[in-house]
């Protein structure tokens, strides 16, 4: 008895072979033979003849490839659907459109989806009714209960804000949001009340400053988007009330009023004096702060779902609590630049003095403003932008000219980065001279200047 091998025909072997020597689907024949091309070392006329093609066919085969004309392979596929895919969606269409043809609101259809095992948030519902052309349900004036079994009276009848009496309070309530109270003994140690008094924030016949403030902080605790969903989460949970000390929240409307009664120097005077209390309970560092500045886009979703724009947002951090000083959410394109020259007014105004250095992305500011941080005595550090002759020039650094480092910092790995030094290093638009590190050995896949 012999072993068949995979030179004998008829073999699975053999056929096995075959299926690779002699492809039959064109992208297989293309790749095979541009692959006896570039890795074989065959030429055009002989890898044409192995595979079927002509000389002049693999000619333009090899020359497309090259151009990057010629796709061999489908893209790989990245998990889940693919893009401008919702199944979840697509799945309940039609229900939603027959519930809204009952004459449901979103939040019911919502709810009843829920309750049919096919659960679909109510943005979700939102946007489906608008991609079929439903308008905004308009109720009667009249104050009327639903009437929906899968809401059960719930979105239209709903008890008014109060501060809480805590003679009137059960002793014991079920929640899911107790982890908001957690924060209250923080609160307290800053003496909340203080910085709210002297912004000068407004209030209201029922509801104090304060718990206006904490009711809207309660949002921001429990993870909500919108205020619009302070609805959904917080009406139907008594920790978010009791942590604003109310015996029930405002609503998404009373919020929004009380959000554009405030103004730009409420929340600029607020942050002062919450600054002073930071800094007094050990919470920011007054001398010689090291603070971290950027910016951030924050999402703002309006009635269009299609049509989404970003708030452009300004952050700073204390480098040694990690805790955050200053933001400015009233930030344009035409000033951002500026933004740090304001925050260091804002902390010369609470603290008497400058910060003592500035940490910053090279797109925070402008060389024309790092001047003015410098005329003012704050240091600062950059990254600098990637141009190509700063790439040409770390480039042309020999291993010789960098200095080995050792970093303090937990895990063997990236502690023993390479560093270059250059002094007196001229920018474009700054009127000094600066100091300039070139750091390798980080475990990035390219140099930071």
């Amino acid at each position: 008895m012999t072993r068949a091998t995979h030179r004998e025909p008829g073999s699975a072997l053999y056929e096995a072979g075959e299926w690779f020597t002699s492809p039959e689907e064109v992208n297989r024949r293309r790749y095979e033979t541009l692959r006896a091309v570039f890795v074989d070392g065959l030429s055009d006329a002989a890898a044409g003849a192995w595979f079927g093609y002509s000389r002049w066919s693999v000619v333009n085969q090899v020359r497309d490839f090259r151009a990057g004309k010629l796709a061999l392979f489908a893209p790989p596929g990245k998990p889940g659907p693919p893009p401008g895919v919702a199944p979840a969606k697509d799945r309940v269409r039609g229900r939603v459109i027959e519930l809204r043809r009952q004459g449901l609101s979103t939040y019911e259809i919502s709810t009843q989806l829920g309750n049919e095992g096919t659960p679909l948030n109510r943005t979700s519902v939102a946007e489906i009714l608008t991609e079929e052309g439903f308008g905004r349900l308009l109720r009667h004036p009249a104050p009327e209960a639903s009437v929906s079994p899968g809401t059960f009276g719930r979105y239209t009848q709903l008890p008014r804000a109060s501060v809480i009496d805590f003679a009137t309070w059960p002793r014991r309530v079920h929640t899911k949001m107790a982890g908001v109270l957690l924060t209250l003994p923080d609160l307290v140690g800053l003496d909340l009340c203080d910085p709210v008094r002297r912004a000068g924030y407004p209030s209201t016949r029922l509801i104090p400053a304060t718990r206006w403030l904490l009711s809207l902080l309660a949002l921001n605790l429990t993870g909500a988007l919108r205020v619009s969903h302070v609805d959904d989460i917080l009406l139907v949970d008594p920790a978010a009330a009791l942590f604003a000390r109310l015996a029930t929240m405002p609503k998404k409307t009373a919020l929004t009023d009380y959000s554009y009664r405030t103004s730009h120097n409420n929340q600029r005077d607020f942050l002062a004096a919450l600054d002073e209390q930071m800094i007094n309970a050990g919470l920011a560092t007054a001398d010689q702060a090291v603070f971290d500045l950027d910016f951030h886009a924050v999402m703002h979703c309006g009635r269009d779902p299609f049509r989404k724009r970003s708030v452009l947002t300004f952050f700073t951090q204390d480098s040694d609590t990690h805790n955050l000083v200053y933001a400015d959410a009233d930030v344009a394109k035409t000033t951002q630049a500026r933004e740090a020259i304001v925050f260091c007014d804002h902390w010369r105004a609470v603290t008497g003095h400058n910060p003592h250095m500035l940490t910053m992305d090279h797109k925070v500011t402008t060389h024309h403003v790092l001047g003015e941080l410098d005329a003012r005595g704050v240091k600062f550090i950059t990254l600098r932008m990637r141009s190509e002759s700063l790439m040409s020039y770390i480039e042309r650094l020999a291993r010789s000219d960098y200095k080995t480092i050792r970093l303090e910092r937990s895990g063997p790995r990236h502690n023993r980065p390479r560093v270059n030094e250059s002094v007196g290093v001229k920018l474009t638009r700054y009127p000094g001279t600066v100091r300039q590190l070139v750091v390798t050995g980080l475990g990035r896949h390219r140099h930071r200047p």
